[in-house]
């Protein structure tokens, strides 16, 4: 395995054990990254077929991040939730300066200041009104298993999976807003092959509309876009935010905030990440 495939497999990883925290989403690592226009500006079948073995070690990485890596974060959360989330808030603090500059690009239309507004409302709303971990049901407080919850499932994971691609939302927050996530985190955790079916079939397709979609706004719509993501972004920090305690795990959490927050602001200056496809020359980016 080569050097491009075994950094594949890491990013896998870190996208992975990311899908399962609202409001830390893939859009999300991928700014952070730096990587989000990079990586939908150049995929298409051309590139999975002259990167596959990358393709593979990336999907291999996100796979085990979320069913094995994703374990332990959860863990980390909930015996050190405080230090980890200020850890988060340090990675998007660190990558505003950066979604910042892609927006302001161009001259601003007064409407994309609109739309950035408006994401900000809705992560609020979503902040106070949007559900949590404790408000979403089990299966068996369900009733168990029948085929209109399979397909609310199958409808509002599709959804959650485009959102996935959205920095600051992702697929966790809406699947508590339409209050699937603990059947997800449940499912995950117990290997409920039906569930999980149509959790892996809803997501292959909501994320396959998300690229296309995504590509079409980069490609017509950047500005529109850029300001979105930071409204939802900036956003997300209310979702996120754990409460502060004066303490040592306080202190602690600020250092970890102000380390990641320097390592999210290092990573966007220095541009590179994954491999890509160039879109006009049709050649490898170097990793």
């Amino acid at each position: 395995m080569d050097i491009k495939s075994i950094k594949g497999f890491v990013y896998g990883l870190i996208f992975g054990f990311a899908s399962p925290i609202p409001g830390v989403s893939a859009g999300t690592m991928a700014i952070l990254l730096n990587v989000y226009e990079k990586f939908f500006n150049s995929i298409s079948v051309d590139m999975v077929k002259k990167n596959l073995v990358i393709t593979i070690s990336f999907l291999l990485g996100w796979f085990f991040g979320l069913f094995g890596i994703s374990n332990i974060m959860m863990f980390l959360i909930d015996n050190y939730g405080q230090i980890i989330f200020f850890s988060f808030i340090g990675l998007i603090v660190g990558s505003l300066p950066m979604i910042y500059k892609k927006a302001v690009a161009e001259k601003v239309k007064p409407k994309n200041v609109s739309i950035f507004f408006i994401a900000l409302a809705f992560m609020i709303f979503a902040t106070f009104f949007g559900g949590d971990f404790y408000t979403n049901s089990t299966l068996y407080e369900l009733g168990g298993i029948t085929f209109m919850l399979l397909g609310w499932i199958f409808v509002a994971s599709f959804l959650s999976s485009m959102a996935m691609l959205i920095p600051g939302v992702g697929g966790s927050l809406m699947m508590l807003i339409f209050g699937i996530y603990t059947i997800y985190i449940e499912a995950v955790a117990t290997i409920n092959l039906i569930v999980l079916a149509v959790f892996v079939v809803s997501m292959v397709f909501g994320v396959l509309a998300g690229i296309v979609l995504t590509k079409k706004m980069l490609d017509s719509y950047s500005q529109t876009l850029y300001f979105s993501i930071l409204g939802f972004i900036i956003g997300s920090l209310f979702i996120i935010y754990p409460g502060f305690s004066v303490d040592i795990e306080g202190l602690l959490s600020i250092m970890f905030a102000v380390l990641f927050a320097a390592l999210a602001y290092w990573l966007s200056k220095k541009g590179d990440a994954i491999p890509a496809i160039n879109k006009q020359k049709g050649e490898d980016l170097n990793v």
